[in-house]
C-alpha cells in the first residue's frame, strides 16, 4: 500500500478512537463492560478477567502474513484499555470465546473489516450479512488487505511448487488445484490468507486442502 493511501485509513482510525475515547470518559457508563487489557493478534484480544475472545465472523491476517502487524495495530488502536460489551459469545476449536465485540455502538467486527485489516469467515452469526457488505466496501475501495495481498497466479516462489491451494470465500472451503485442472489460471493466491503454493499432492491435503472439482 502506498503511504499516501496509509495515511487517511490511518486518520480515521485515529479519530474514531480520539472519538470513542471522549464518550467513554464522560458520557457512556461502565456496566455490563470490561477493559480489554491486551490484543493478540488482528482478531484476538484478551479482556481484564483473562478471558480470551475471538471477534466473531472475522478472519483477520496472522501477524507473520501479508498484512498482519497492521491488523493487529489497528486493533490496538481501536479497543486496547477500553471497555468493551461481549455479545452472542460461542466456544471454538482453540478453547478461546467468539463473540461480537462492541464500543458503545460500534461493533469492532465490523469496522475491521470496512477498513480492510480483516475478511469474513463462515461462523454462523447476526451480523453476517453486514460483514459481507462491509467486505465489498474496502475492496470497492481498494483497502489494506484488499490493495496488498495478493500474489500473481503464476509465478510461485519455487518453480517446482505448483500446485494452487485455494480458499473458496463463499463457503470457506479449502481446495487445491494442479495446472492442467479447469480453473487453475483464474485462481490467484492471497498471501494474507491460508492460500499458498504446493510443492506436492501429499503436502496440500496434509494442509487441509482438497482437489477441486474440475481437476483430472
Amino acid at each position: 500500500m502506498s503511504v499516501l493511501r496509509q495515511v487517511p485509513l490511518l486518520f480515521v482510525l485515529l479519530a474514531t478512537s480520539l472519538l470513542l475515547n471522549i464518550y467513554f470518559l464522560f458520557f457512556q457508563p461502565a456496566q455490563n463492560k470490561t477493559i480489554v487489557q491486551k490484543v493478540v493478534d488482528g482478531d484476538t484480544i484478551v479482556l481484564e478477567t483473562g478471558q480470551r475472545i475471538r471477534l466473531l465472523g472475522v478472519d483477520a491476517p496472522e501477524i507473520d502474513r501479508c498484512y498482519g502487524k497492521e491488523a493487529t495495530e489497528a486493533l490496538k488502536t481501536l479497543v486496547l484499555e477500553r471497555p468493551v460489551r461481549i455479545a452472542e459469545g460461542k466456544p471454538d476449536a482453540y478453547g478461546r470465546t467468539m463473540a461480537l465485540v462492541y464500543l458503545n455502538k460500534t461493533l469492532v467486527n465490523t469496522e475491521v473489516i470496512r477498513l480492510g485489516f480483516a475478511r469474513p469467515d463462515y461462523t454462523k452469526n447476526s451480523q453476517k450479512d453486514a460483514f459481507i457488505a462491509a467486505y465489498n466496501e474496502a475492496k470497492e475501495n481498494n483497502l489494506g488487505i484488499n490493495s496488498v495481498c495478493k500474489i500473481t497466479d503464476s509465478q510461485p516462489a519455487n518453480p517446482e511448487c505448483t500446485i494452487k491451494g485455494n480458499i473458496d470465500q463463499a463457503i470457506g472451503k479449502k481446495f487445491y488445484h494442479f495446472p492442467n485442472c479447469s480453473h487453475y489460471k483464474q485462481i490467484v493466491i492471497d498471501t494474507s490468507t491460508e492460500e499458498q503454493f504446493f510443492c506436492s499432492e501429499t503436502e496440500a491435503i496434509n494442509a487441509g486442502f482438497k482437489k477441486a472439482a474440475g481437476c483430472p
